[in-house]
């Protein structure tokens, strides 16, 4: 009697199943891999989509992307619209497709500078409201226009926002996602702080031909993460190069590995060493003595030697001791010259040193830093101290190079 009961319940419930009724095909799907935002001379927004092209991403041998005759084959369609705001240019895009528009494989969003400095609160409004955009897309800035980044035909990948996404996570650089500048443009104590993306030449010769040869060559480029954009609450207010960019990477505590190469003085020898950081911890220690508030910045290292031209005998341990405070004093510089920087041309706290602040004495940035912060950062005192270990020196302890020499003579 149950079973007929049910069996008659679900018989009457079955007309109001509706099934997959928001379902939508693969092939009715244009995938975005990347997305770039441009300010116009007129004030409208151009967006411009990167969107996979399916039938060129197949292996070799079935028909698709692949063969030696298809390198630099283009593996993705540039379309672009403008708007007075970005949904109006994405309706704009969507009308001149035949596919729907999903956002939710895209994985990098690149944001023009002349955009950048208007403010990109109504960029990273649209990217957190809409549902299909993803929060861990990695956000960049770059010099110029968005969209000759993307349009960018890469040699080892199909896809250009491959290329950049394997830039960002090979931590070479700032990797930041759109969660984390979200975070740091609403968050107490730090401003926002992104990587900074160029165009560059491939090979190093493009300097050095005479002019006929330049005439004759054509210069091959490449994504490289280049620097970091420095901001004002939501506005772009100027860039760091590379080496300045290491300092934040110290500072921010995201330096995971590098190359360091100092310079040996003459009573050592002269000739360089080079070595490589495996581990790296920075500590940010806020110090509040009778109302007057100073920082101490604890960096230690280990690193391992692999390249050595000078005379230092690295068995000994006083010259290992010798290395380990050039090196010390050489990442001291390098920090010392980017918190310069920041304090006195910026005058933003891109380090976060303010969050550092309001976690160890909550009551007094409440109460008297945090109205005034962006009076307090840029005169404020930092002690750098940095530790560093060198672990390995190599199979060899001397120079090849003064071995050979020695041997000789």
């Amino acid at each position: 009697m149950k079973i007929r009961i049910f069996l008659i319940l679900f018989c009457l419930m079955m007309p109001f199943l509706s099934g997959c009724w928001s379902r939508v095909e693969v092939n009715d799907l244009a995938f975005v891999t990347a997305t770039g935002v441009d300010k116009m001379e007129n004030g409208k927004i151009r967006v411009t989509l990167q969107i996979a092209i399916p039938r060129m991403l197949g292996a070799p041998g079935q028909g698709g992307f692949g063969g030696e005759k298809d390198i630099g084959t283009k593996a993705v369609w540039i379309v672009s619209e403008k708007g007075v705001t970005i949904m109006d240019a994405y309706r704009k895009l969507q009308e001149k497709l035949p596919r729907e528009i999903f956002l939710s494989h895209s994985r990098i969003i690149i944001i023009g500078e002349k955009m950048a400095r208007a403010g990109v609160s109504p960029i990273l409004d649209f990217f957190t409201r809409y549902r299909e955009a993803r929060m861990r897309s990695y956000v960049l800035f770059t010099k110029g226009e968005a969209l000759k980044n993307l349009k960018f035909i890469p040699k080892f990948e199909k896809i250009p926002a491959e290329v950049m996404r394997e830039e960002e996570e090979r931590d070479m650089g700032l990797g930041v996602n759109l969660k984390d500048f979200t975070h740091m443009l609403v968050a107490e104590g730090v401003e926002p702080i992104a990587a900074e993306i160029e165009l560059v030449p491939s090979n190093v010769i493009r300097g050095e031909e005479s002019p006929n040869q330049k005439s004759q060559s054509k210069v091959e480029t490449n994504e490289s993460i280049e620097g970091a954009a420095i901001f004002k609450k939501d506005k772009l207010i100027g860039w760091m190069n590379d080496r300045e960019t290491r300092g934040i990477l110290w500072l921010r505590n995201k330096i995971k590995t590098g190359v360091i190469t100092i310079n040996i003085p003459k009573e050592k020898g002269n000739g360089k060493v080079s070595v490589q950081v495996f581990k790296s911890k920075t500590e940010i220690i806020p110090i509040l003595k009778q109302g007057e508030l100073s920082l101490r910045v604890k960096v230690r290292v280990n690193a391992d030697l692999y390249e050595n031209s000078s005379k230092m005998d690295l068995s000994n341990p006083r010259e290992v001791l010798f290395l380990e405070k050039r090196l010390a004093e050489e990442i001291e510089e390098r920090i010392q010259v980017t918190l310069d920087k920041a304090q006195n041309k910026f005058k933003s706290d891109i380090f976060g040193f303010g969050t550092a602040v309001q976690r160890k004495y909550p009551k007094e940035w409440e109460n008297t830093f945090k109205a005034r912060w962006d009076q307090e950062f840029p005169k404020l005192p930092a002690k750098i101290n940095v530790d560093v270990t060198v672990d390995r020196t190599g199979l060899t302890k001397k120079s090849l190079m003064w071995e050979e020499k020695e041997f000789q003579e």
